[in-house]
């Protein structure tokens, strides 16, 4: 079974689904221009999706032999409708990046979109594990917990779809820490399931774009585990481009760049996107 989705003008698959390191984590997987991917459906069938561009539609291909019903087409559409961003306009974007000698690569490439993951919860779990780690790390970790906490993926038995905050529950956080190998990250994730599972948070108001950026802020705050940079990569992946992560990685690649391997005071080093506005994230991104 197959969808097909018309796409917007000048759609590049590749690199909205590889621009960003998520391709690399499961449930993702990605190979030869198709983005594979382990799904859950809200009410609890397993699905295999099959992804790809064939000219100006998406082709969203189901890997077994299921019959599904309108409305878990609906939602599959619009989980991948939120994965890569059919609905974002980059136009602006792209009209700075023409005018900037350093940008002309993403106008060229119709760049912008970055891949993020059907949940806020999978997103910043997956962010979290991101921090104070190497990338191996992270795909490792990301890795463990899918398989070990994830549902399977019955026609594939080493395939799993990513784990719900009840199924975190299920364990404790011992298992996080000693199985998962999640270290200091295991109450962070932990206390995140909870409260996501009683009600505490309520992660999808934060899609809605009408919520002022510096409430999603505060909300994103309340989470322990989410600091300056995490919070920066969490905005990014709810399309909100304004905020800049200041950390390690960004400090390396301006000081090399722009200051001649000088690290100067923060409040300088927060000005040198100034001029992209909205688009602050996406300008050092591609920048990088």
């Amino acid at each position: 079974m197959k969808k097909v989705i018309a796409l917007p003008e000048k759609f590049n698959f590749n690199a909205a689904t590889t621009d960003h390191g998520w391709y690399m984590l499961p449930p993702f997987h990605h190979n030869e221009n198709i983005l594979n991917r382990v799904e859950a459906l809200s009410n609890g069938n397993i699905v295999k999706l099959h992804i790809h561009q064939n000219h100006d539609q998406l082709i969203i291909e189901i890997g077994d032999k299921k019959t599904l019903t309108n409305k878990e087409w609906e939602e599959i559409i619009h989980k991948v409708n939120w994965m890569l961003r059919l609905d974002e306009d980059f136009s602006v974007f792209h009209k700075m990046c023409s005018d900037s000698q350093d940008m002309q690569e993403v106008v060229k490439e119709n760049k912008g979109r970055l891949l993020r993951s059907p949940s806020i919860f999978e997103d910043i779990v997956k962010t979290i594990l991101t921090t104070n780690t190497t990338w191996s790390r992270t795909i490792a970790m990301t890795t463990n917990f899918v398989t070990l906490l994830g549902e399977r993926y019955v026609d594939e038995l080493e395939l799993f779809a990513f784990p719900s905050p009840e199924a975190v529950l299920k364990r404790d956080r011992n298992f996080l820490n000693q199985d998962v190998k999640l270290g200091y990250r295991s109450d962070y994730i932990y206390e995140l399931a909870w409260n996501v599972s009683n009600g505490v948070y309520d992660l999808d108001v934060l899609k809605n774009p009408e919520v002022p950026t510096g409430e999603v802020v505060q909300k994103l705050k309340e989470i322990k585990g989410v600091g300056p940079y995490a919070l920066s990569n969490i905005l990014m992946l709810l399309g909100r481009y304004d905020f800049l992560p200041v950390d390690s990685e960004f400090k390396k690649h301006v000081k090399n760049k722009y200051f001649a391997g000088e690290l100067p005071p923060v409040s300088q080093l927060q000005q040198l996107y100034k001029e992209w506005g909205e688009f602050k994230f996406l300008a050092y991104w591609f920048d990088r």
